[in-house]
């Protein structure tokens, strides 16, 4: 079987590809991209031979607001469509899938006028904007949680790895001897100034935690008492090792946390955002399964919020283990399959 991944912008947009592609190596697998984080994530899979072709496309990102920008946008999705279609004519997939992402709405559309069956699948509570256009091209529609009245809720695509992480490898790559619990800070793929900051400002942390900070891309804390990374591709391992999070809340991050069983602490992202991480939150949240904090004041509620998760870890445990349905890759596995055997 033939399938066409693509999905891009944010990394919440790409590792749930990587997901499934793990799991169908059976098949012969391409991914349609830009030339942007995407293409970085899934460089290691294209080097090895688990994707057989990366393709690129031109994407812009879609405005929310009113803006100048937005004029022009038409004009680049019909270039967009354009080069999707030229791929996917040469390629000739039996299935598309997109996990959303301003990259993936070209190749939706471009496959819907090919005639060529696509899925799109979105993972937060509310849908994304490429998502609420893609739904109208797309052949069939799957979601997390019900955001829609058409989509099929298959739950979550998390990466069998992160739940079968390996602590001591964890610990050797952030460089801690596991004495003391392990802090670790996440703000998502681009990161979280704020996040950053109030870590930064928070050193008695340091006395009952090591911490670990995945800063995000060209960004760095000043600061001696933490050790951080850009970007960490074994993510299972971290997790292994962490005692406890601090996170965005993205639905992708906040569900493998549940899974990998790391009490959190969650800061719903609420600027340039179309509120979906708030509402993320509380889902999470209101089953036990973390904390909330929000942004305002975070450097001053910081340090109670952390040792609070870490304290009531075992609670946490407990619940999260009442939700490993949260985990939705083979399911989505199934709806892909179901196209096999299309032109037979």
């Amino acid at each position: 079987m033939k399938i066409v991944f693509s999905g891009g912008g944010t990394a919440g947009h790409v590792t749930p590809n990587l997901a499934l592609i793990d799991k169908l190596q059976n098949e012969e697998l391409y991914y349609i991209g830009s030339d942007g984080m995407e293409k970085n994530i899934t460089k290691p899979y294209i080097e090895d031979g688990r994707i057989k072709e990366y393709r690129e496309i031109t994407a812009n990102k879609l405005q929310r607001k009113l803006t100048l920008k937005n004029f022009a946008l038409p004009f680049q999705l019909i270039k967009s469509v354009r080069q999707a279609k030229k791929h996917l004519k040469e390629l000739r997939p039996d299935i598309v899938f997109s996990k959303g992402g301003f990259v993936g709405l070209p190749v939706i559309i471009a496959a819907k006028r090919l005639g060529i069956p696509s899925i799109i699948h979105e993972s937060d509570m509310t849908l994304g904007l490429a998502n609420r256009i893609s739904k109208m091209f797309a052949t069939e529609f799957l979601a997390s949680f019900p955001c829609d009245k058409k989509a099929k809720v298959v739950g979550l695509i998390i990466r069998e790895e992160i739940i079968k992480g390996d602590r001591q490898k964890g610990l050797a790559d952030m460089g801690f001897d596991g004495r003391k619990p392990i802090l670790l800070v996440m703000g998502g793929s681009l990161g979280a100034a704020a996040l950053n900051n109030a870590v930064k400002e928070n050193a008695q942390l340091a006395d009952t935690f090591d911490i670990f900070v995945i800063t995000g891309k060209n960004k760095q804390i000043d600061c001696g008492f933490v050790k951080q990374a850009e970007y960490i591709t074994n993510m299972g391992d971290i997790f292994a090792a962490a005692s406890v999070c601090l996170t965005r809340a993205g639905s992708t991050s906040l569900a493998e946390l549940t899974l990998a069983n790391v009490p959190f602490v969650t800061v719903p992202l609420t600027k340039c955002s179309r509120g979906e991480q708030v509402k993320n939150a509380k889902w999470f949240v209101d089953r036990g399964l973390g904390i909330q904090v929000s942004e305002e004041n975070l450097a001053g509620k910081l340090s109670a919020s952390v040792k609070a998760a870490y304290d009531n870890r075992q609670t946490i445990i407990r619940k999260q283990n009442l939700h490993k349905d949260i985990y939705g890759t083979d399911k989505t596995i199934d709806e892909i399959l179901k196209f096999k055997n299309r032109h037979k």
